[in-house]
């Protein structure tokens, strides 16, 4: 399967694929307590000392006072779910600053600001030197003589997929830049989101991968 991203063509990549909002967090305020209390018994020896709890609720079976196991059991899934929750939360706050840091698109020649969550695949994205990468990017220039600083045309490229060392897509031109209409792409010509730009004034790249089609999110094996 391929996808094509037309570049600068918010459009069509608003009705095909997803925006830049990134969201690592595990929990939501509805679903905290089931999914936690899920996770912890999950695991055999919670699910034993809560039977050993349960059983101790009858007098018949054992004589041992039921808050004697009631207490530290709850004590340690209230210090678990608090720690679960404390750990979210940061995430939540960690992505809420990814998807709010202001980022530079090009559009007709022109840059202007948005914000990381706002970049849709096709738009072209400016980097200055020790910026972050904000999605995966296909190189299309940099601040080296020999780059190539703006392009019409569409990238024909694989779905996003979990090996990060490959990536084989070709640039196809548009109408005037057609001296060579398709140009071979390699994982050469690609930054992948949460790197940064070294060793470069500037560089500029197509938004190809973003939000939850980041190759970095890919499931791996």
């Amino acid at each position: 399967m391929k996808r094509y991203v037309y570049i600068n063509d918010d459009e069509l990549s608003q009705d095909l694929y997803s925006d830049n909002r990134i969201s690592n967090r595990k929990y939501t305020l509805l679903n905290f307590l089931p999914k936690n209390l899920w996770e912890q018994f999950s695991w055999f020896m919670n699910q034993y000392f809560l039977l050993i709890a349960c059983l101790q609720l009858w007098p018949l079976i054992t004589p041992v006072n039921p808050a004697s196991t009631w207490g530290p059991l709850i004590l340690i899934f209230a210090v678990s779910a608090t720690k679960e929750g404390w750990d979210d939360y940061n995430r939540y706050l960690s992505d809420k600053k990814a998807n709010e840091k202001e980022v530079w698109v090009a559009k007709q020649g022109i840059r202007k600001p948005v914000q990381a969550q706002d970049i849709r695949v096709g738009n072209i994205v400016w980097l200055r030197e020790n910026d972050e990468v904000p999605c995966d990017l296909v190189l299309i220039g940099t601040s080296d003589p020999q780059g190539l600083c703006y392009v019409e045309g569409v990238i024909e490229c694989p779905n996003p997929n979990k090996d990060i060392r490959r990536f084989d897509a070709n640039l196809r031109l548009f109408p005037p830049f057609i001296d060579n209409d398709v140009c071979p792409l390699t994982i050469k010509n690609t930054i992948l989101q949460s790197c940064y730009l070294r060793n470069t004034e500037w560089a500029c790249g197509v938004a190809t991968y973003t939000g939850k089609s980041l190759v970095y999110k890919m499931p791996k094996s």
